[in-house]
């Protein structure tokens, strides 16, 4: 008998590289950095939520302080989820020393204090969602939520790009904050903003393909493939390059209107041309004027406060007072920064720059009942001493307060000086505006022309500043000129919206204050718009309602010496108080024989006409400004969408690794169906076991693993042991030879499955699923899948 030796067949191993790796950092860093920038990249996108950059450096600080610790350690090893965990840690202690180090340990380590500030830090975010419209200016607070939400999702892009291997996943965080990005604001998402998600996505994609190239070499022998390879790499960057110029470019031969499809989904609003108009923010949409005008056209007002005056004589008190608008951006005012801010409680609420002083104001009190309205807290401007309100804070240069919520049935005192300067003072304020109002007096270096002649034409004979806004706001308040109050605004051809208003002079309080604000600063006096309540007179009691027919905006010129000066520039007809609750220095043109009684009320039909007061509900509160309970609201908070992102990026990052889990389980099975191979199913065998707990090692064969896993296996054992002679016949049997029912030993291997899951505890069956040591969790062992 002769015996014949058994020579296994040559194992089949990928071609040799056709060059050698590339020298420079190691796989897993040059994958774990790629990761980062793109990532980095994909958050630029929202700065159209911010009106500055100081939140990006921040924000990038977070994400490599995140990152840094995986970047060091895969220097030596394949990447792990593990490496995620020490960057997440070191975040407490940088977030700490970066925005909350007064009651910290050593200025970075967290104590029982820092929760207090924590807390601070919420409730002053808290304010700053409920009550903004975006752009929004980046406070310390914003920037703490900030920074820890985007360190959150850099770990949850690399957990899934580079641990996962999964680059086309990991752009889904982009897309979020992407769209995020521009669902918030009310102007269009720029296209510089799509080409910095475009290459961080692209980068995200890219992840592999230089490691795959070092490991595998060319992926076709022959002449002719091989250049075909070598032409598809070489072309790979052009055609990026030019898929971001046709995204970019393919839209301007699109006819169309620029509008935000995304952000009127959110904001409910089509952002048609009748609620656009100068005033706004751009985009045919009106960013801290949307709810005003939005509101101002709903069918029946309703009462908001009801006000008590005391003192003041026969000196009717001035509006009241929710938001402040000084930054123009060309197409109107929006929200800028509000300085700094002092807490109500034993403030003496100074003003910045100096407001003037007891000369020039009468004293008077306010007891004001709030009966339908909810948010920001309204106020008379120059306050002594407000009682009755829970936290919030001053703003000296706003001269408003923040975050000091009300509700229905809440009763609050406010002790005021009212303004009450006289003609000779004002006309005797010549003094020079200071570098603190340069932001009050900002123009866009595109100014029309028509605005400018027109501004010179109507202040050429007028020596003092008061005497120019005088002029000024002569030009819209005397009837002779043909300005109307109108809710429905017209479009022009000028290519400026706000040349068309002054052409076509129709509008309503929104335009008026933002074009005087804006005609002010050509004529070099620091102006800004103000948001809030106008009202009827003072009854004998020295009472009036504010209902939401009273939403209004006008405007402020500061004069040195005297301070911010309210003026109105809303013709007659758009007002509810008439002549009664004019200003001295800055009277209307009424016709003859009419005062307040004869003048048009809000309109509850519902209608919309020239003659018509403002119809209903304030909606200055889009800009940071009182809220109307039950009011429908043109703008959206932030604050939704912050807790939002941030219970997804959280439950992402917990759920990740079990996704990454399932991906790689379905793909087993689809390969085993596809090859009809048993490999797959035993590689899937040989995680789940780990992943249980059990002890593999890839040094026993498929046989020896049956007989001692076998009892763990129970009454399965058997088709355990079918799939070890699969995998042996695959392995050492030719390919005639290996063909396995793969559909028979699949439900095999799930009916192994469920018996070795059912032989351990809860806990450690929660955990395989949850936190699997299969991807690196535990200590790692070679494999191959």
């Amino acid at each position: 008998m002769t015996a014949t030796a058994y020579t296994r067949p040559p194992s089949r191993s990928p071609a040799p590289p056709s060059r050698p790796p590339r020298a420079g950092l190691q796989p897993a860093v040059r994958r774990t950095a790629q990761a980062l920038l793109g990532a980095a990249l994909g958050m630029v996108p929202l700065k159209g939520i911010f009106s500055d950059w100081s939140w990006l450096a921040d924000v990038w600080i977070s994400m490599l302080i995140t990152l840094g610790p995986a970047l060091w350690l895969r220097r030596r090893r394949p990447p792990s989820a593990l490496d995620i965990w020490p960057g997440i840690l070191l975040l407490v202690p940088w977030l700490t020393l970066r925005f909350l180090p007064d009651h910290a340990l050593a200025g970075f380590i967290p104590t029982r204090g820092t929760a207090g500030d924590i807390s601070t830090a919420l409730r002053a975010l808290h304010d700053t969602t409920s009550n903004s419209v975006a752009p929004i200016h980046s406070t310390i607070a914003v920037k703490l939520v900030l920074c820890a939400l985007l360190g959150l999702l850099a770990a949850l892009v690399d957990l899934i790009a580079v641990v996962g291997r999964r680059g086309a996943l990991a752009g889904v965080p982009l897309l979020v904050v992407y769209t995020v990005s521009g669902a918030v604001p009310r102007e269009p998402v720029s296209w510089v903003w799509f080409l910095f998600s475009a290459v961080g996505f692209l980068l995200l994609l890219g992840v592999d393909a230089g490691d795959e190239l070092d490991r595998w070499g060319r992926r076709f022998r022959g002449s002719r493939r091989t250049s075909t390879s070598v032409r598809w790499s070489v072309s790979t960057p052009r055609i990026v390059v030019v898929a971001l110029v046709l995204a970019v470019l393919a839209p301007l031969a699109v006819p169309g209107q620029s509008r935000n499809l995304i952000a009127n989904a959110f904001h409910g609003n089509g952002g048609g041309s009748d609620v656009g108009g100068f005033g706004g923010s751009g985009g045919g949409s009106i960013s801290p004027f949307a709810a005003l005008k939005g509101q101002l056209i709903q069918p029946t007002p309703y009462p908001m406060a009801d006000v008590h005056i005391t003192g003041g004589g026969t000196t009717q008190p001035f509006y009241l007072r929710v938001n402040v608008l000084e930054d123009y951006t060309g197409k109107g005012f929006q929200v800028g920064s509000h300085g700094n801010e002092l807490p109500v409680e034993g403030n003496d609420f100074p003003t910045q720059p100096y407001g003037g002083g007891a000369e020039n104001s009468v004293q008077m009190q306010a007891r004001i009942k709030i009966t339908g309205l909810s948010g920001n807290a309204p106020v008379f401007s120059l306050p002594t001493s407000i009682t009755g309100l829970d936290g919030g804070t001053w703003a000296p240069k706003d001269q408003i307060l923040l975050g000091a919520k009300v509700s229905k049935g809440q009763t609050y005192v406010e002790n005021f000086a009212q303004p009450t300067p006289t003609a000779n003072q004002l006309t005797a304020a010549t003094g020079a505006p200071g570098a603190a109002l340069a932001e009050n007096l900002q123009l866009p270096a595109n100014f029309p022309s028509f605005v400018h002649d027109l501004v010179e034409r109507l202040t050429k004979n007028e020596s003092s500043p008061y005497a120019q806004a005088r002029a000024i706001n002569d030009y819209f308040t005397d009837a002779s000129n043909g300005f109307a109050y109108d809710l429905k605004t017209e479009e022009g051809d000028s290519g400026s919206a706000l040349v068309d208003f002054l052409k076509n002079k129709r509008g309503f309080c929104q335009q008026y204050a933002a074009a005087m604000a804006v005609m002010l600063r050509d004529a070099k006096v620091p102006a800004r718009v103000v948001l809030g309540y106008m009202h009827d007179p003072t009854d004998a009691d020295g009472d009036f309602t504010v209902t939401s027919a009273e939403a209004h905006s006008w405007v402020e010129a500061y004069f040195s010496g005297v301070g911010w000066i309210p003026f109105d520039p809303t013709p007659a007809s758009g007002l509810v108080g008439g002549s009664k609750t004019d200003l001295p220095w800055a009277p209307h043109s009424y016709a003859s024989g009419t005062d307040s009684d004869a003048l048009p009320k809000a309109n509850t039909s519902g209608a919309t006409s020239s003659s018509a007061a403002p119809s209903t509900s304030a909606a200055a509160s889009s800009a940071g400004t009182a809220n109307p309970a039950g009011a429908g609201s043109g703008s959206i908070s932030l604050q939704p969408l912050w807790w939002g992102i941030g219970t997804l990026l959280i439950l992402a990052l917990f759920l990740t690794p079990a996704g990454v889990r399932a991906g790689r389980r379905r793909q087993r099975f689809a390969r085993a169906r596809r090859d009809g191979n048993a490999d797959p199913l035993w590689a899937e065998l040989s995680d789940t076991a780990v992943d249980l707990g059990y002890v593999w090692s890839p040094a026993r064969s498929p046989r020896q693993v049956a007989g001692w896993l076998g009892t763990a296996a129970g009454e399965s054992a058997g088709s355990l042991h079918e799939l070890a002679a699969a995998v042996e016949r695959s392995r050492y049997s030719g390919p005639a030879t290996g063909a396995t029912d793969e559909p028979t030993l699949e439900r095999g291997l799930r009916e192994v499955t469920n018996n070795l899951r059912a032989g351990r505890s809860t806990s450690t069956r929660v955990r395989s699923v949850f936190w699997p040591a299969s991807l690196g969790w535990g200590r790692r062992r070679g494999r191959t899948d």
